[in-house]
């Protein structure tokens, strides 16, 4: 696609976005679906997306209509808690080469500028690691509640820190062309760049989908094993389906879940137990469904995850993850 090609199709404006309502979404992801407990084992993201709003001074240079395009904008809060944890949860202490137990609540501030074209998302991530994430309590009752076996080893936890990063993340549309009378078929670029003491990575990849209204629902499929679908980035569609898949990679050059300070005491060479190097080449890969209606919706995604440590066992790691989420 030429330049001059492309600031055109930025540049005019698009009659199904002339209204956005607000968005409440639930996303669940768990590895549970490929009976294992390990590494990336469960994430719960709360998020409520506004409306479409008006850029002003502040946000106008996070806007896509900083280049004259006719974009819909919006603002999002979210709350979410994810967790990591070793391959046996039964033992009381860790393991030589044995990936961390780790927790993450964290808050996150989005803006989003959407258009058929270019979609992207500025994003702000404030958070905690260690006993005040509760996560060793969230696993606990989860796993009463399903019988599954106890987790024993949450005292050599990733320890107590503030934790934060800022990121930016842009979808490209590279092709969409029509595939039946009511379908079409799209590929796109997705890359992202993230900078802070929680993790620090540039990331892209490709994406492929297929199905309706791609262009007003651009940009809410992303290629991540942690909250794969952000239903917010739909923009003004009453009813839209697609099928979607994607790879991407990645290289990353901190992640404190990895390599965050752990307790010492009990072991009698704690050197041999906390011998995790974090691996910085990585790679993703997404598949999934959605469907949604002027009210509500709902996806369903499957992931896949290389080795994030060098001494991982294990070459690829897998979770499940559905989303749910209600306009208003």
């Amino acid at each position: 696609m030429s330049v001059s090609r492309f600031f055109l199709l930025l540049t005019c404006s698009f009659s199904a976005l002339a209204a956005q309502t607000p968005t409440v979404t639930l996303n669940v992801d768990n590895d549970g679906i490929y009976g294992i407990d390990q590494d990336y084992t469960s994430g719960l993201f709360l998020s409520y997306t506004s409306g479409a709003v008006r850029p002003n001074w502040w946000s106008r240079p996070l806007s896509l209509s900083a280049w004259g395009a006719a974009s819909l904008d919006k603002w999002e809060v979210s709350l979410g808690h994810k967790m990591w944890t070793p391959s046996d949860i039964t033992l009381d202490t860790p393991q030589p080469n044995e990936r961390p137990y780790a927790g993450l609540l964290h808050g996150e501030f989005s803006y989003i500028s959407l258009h058929p074209q270019q979609a992207q998302r500025f994003n702000l991530l404030v958070g905690t690691t260690g006993e005040s994430s509760l996560s060793e309590e969230a696993q606990r009752v989860v796993h009463a509640i399903t019988k599954s076996d106890d987790p024993n080893g949450w005292a050599y936890q990733v320890e107590d820190k503030v934790v934060g990063s800022v990121g930016y993340l842009s979808h490209f549309n590279l092709i969409r062309q029509r595939f039946t009378m009511s379908t079409d078929f799209e590929i796109s670029n997705i890359s992202e760049v993230n900078i802070g003491n929680y993790r620090s990575d540039a990331a892209t990849g490709f994406m492929v989908r297929w199905g309706q209204d791609l262009a007003s629902n651009f940009g809410s499929a992303q290629i991540s094993v942690e909250n794969p679908f952000k239903a917010g980035m739909i923009g003004a569609s009453d009813y839209g389906w697609f099928l979607f898949g994607g790879i991407e990679g990645r290289y990353r050059f901190n992640d404190i879940t990895i390599e965050g300070n752990r307790p010492l005491e009990g072991l009698e060479h704690p050197a041999s137990y906390y011998d995790v190097t974090l691996e910085p080449w990585q790679a993703t890969a997404v598949a999934g469904a959605a469907w949604y209606s002027r009210h509500f919706g709902f996806t369903f995604t499957t992931t896949a995850n290389t080795s994030e440590y060098k001494q991982d066992k294990k070459s690829l790691h897998g979770t499940g993850g559905v989303s749910f989420y209600a306009f208003f």
